[in-house]
């Protein structure tokens, strides 16, 4: 393996996935491996108060893992002059398995010229009539690629020059893209392939850490490193790997691994919160410096101010994709203080996720309304959703909304009851 390893969290990341994977990264750079942490989408204000507050600049954003026309492109494939003579075209066609030579001015790139119409000039040589140039007959290709294209949009046969810019860059095939080396990856805080960046058939899982449910259609060919532990955030386990390794935790690292424990057991009070994720949260407070519930109310009132986000923000915010049943659906949540301003925008809210639903080809949509304060959701829907839901949780659905007191935990309390009441 030559490539840096990616390690990833999420699709909508929220703060167990930015921080575990720029913990876990930061693990395998220290035993040796080449490694970084990357992101699938924007941070939120809970991660970013956590950022902010350690000094840690945000990872890179990669929207996909798709192999790409410029990772596969022949640099080496010179193009011929504009100025070139049918004789160097000809020397050109012998040195390259290609039915289309390109064609450069001064790097530029001037267009194609064709195998067989190279062979028609050469029969005019018989009768005596007079030659084309390469110039006269330069034209366009009928497909050529850039080097961001996606190398999967190559066809099967033939070669086709890469162009960026109005610049010739080379040549690529098929052949050359299946013989890129594949991205290696580590997930964590995910499994389920509607949440892994897309592109990943292209990459290659190395490994997964994680404390979800195991749900999707993730394959590997080959064998990799699994972790998971039923415990209330990934960071927890990711902090257990840095004590089985001997190596002490950074005190910037540790903020995050904390940052993500509170943000996941909502400082304790989720019902995923187990013994060891308290205990860890203590051990990474005492790195990091900080009152663990000083610090955790403070990031979490950072992360519970919505007030400046568009309902369709609020609808996508921390967004996961499921399917069960034959249903395919999704379910996003926000944490507040009071619940009060967004149930007043219930109606609007509402819309904002039937719209989200119809563009996605979704049966429903969920917003997940938490408050930390009295530890209950306002779960609200789009979507023909409303047995659904009264079977999961045994309660009357009145106007697109249920109450659901003492519930916080997608993962364990909403999840599992509308998968079941799907079957």
């Amino acid at each position: 393996m030559t490539k840096q390893i990616f390690v990833t969290g999420h699709k909508s990341p929220d703060t167990d996935s930015i921080c575990s994977s720029i913990a876990f990264a930061k693990l395998l750079q220290l035993q040796g491996n080449d490694a970084a942490a990357i992101r699938a989408g924007e941070i939120n204000k809970e991660t970013a108060y956590a950022l902010d507050y350690f000094h840690v600049s945000p990872q890179p954003l990669v929207s996909d893992f798709y192999v790409k026309v410029g990772d596969a492109v022949h640099t080496d494939v010179e193009a011929l002059k504009i100025s070139a003579s049918l004789k160097d075209a000809a020397k050109w066609f012998a040195a390259h398995a290609s039915d289309v030579a390109p064609v450069a001015d001064n790097g530029q790139f001037a267009g194609v010229i064709d195998k067989a119409a190279l062979a028609d000039q050469f029969i005019k040589t018989v009768t005596g009539e007079e030659l084309a140039t390469v110039k006269s007959l330069t034209h366009d290709p009928e497909l050529f690629f850039q080097t961001a294209d996606n190398g999967h949009d190559v066809p099967a046969e033939g070669t086709y020059a890469v162009v960026d810019n109005g610049k010739y860059m080379g040549m690529v095939c098929a052949d050359c893209i299946a013989h890129v080396e594949k991205q290696p990856v580590f997930l964590v805080d995910h499994n389920e392939a509607k949440q892994i960046i897309d592109g990943i058939d292209e990459a290659d899982i190395v490994g997964v850490i994680d404390h979800h449910r195991i749900g999707g259609t993730l394959s590997t060919s080959g064998p990799i490193f699994i972790l998971f532990k039923p415990v209330g955030c990934t960071a927890t386990i990711v902090t257990s790997l840095y004590a089985q390794a001997g190596i002490t935790i950074p005190k910037d690292i540790a903020g995050l691994l904390l940052s993500a424990v509170i943000s996941d057991t909502v400082l304790f009070r989720s019902p995923t919160c187990t013994p060891e994720d308290k205990e860890t949260a203590q051990k990474l407070g005492a790195i990091a410096g900080v009152d663990v519930e000083a610090y955790g109310m403070e990031m979490l009132k950072a992360g519970a101010n919505v007030s400046d986000l568009t309902p369709d923000q609020i609808a996508h915010n921390d967004m996961k994709e499921f399917s069960g049943g034959g249903k395919t659906f999704t379910i996003s949540q926000v944490q507040v203080m009071d619940t009060t301003d967004l149930l007043n925008q219930k109606t609007v809210l509402v819309s904002a996720l039937d719209k989200m639903r119809e563009s996605h080809s979704y049966d429903a949509s969920f917003l997940m309304i938490t408050s930390i304060i009295d530890e209950s959701t306002n779960l609200i829907f789009a979507g023909n959703m409303e047995d659904t839901v009264s079977a999961a949780f045994g309660k009357d659905i009145l106007d697109k909304e249920v109450y659901l007191p003492k519930v916080m935990s997608r993962k364990k309390q909403i999840v599992p009851p509308i998968l079941d009441a799907l079957k």
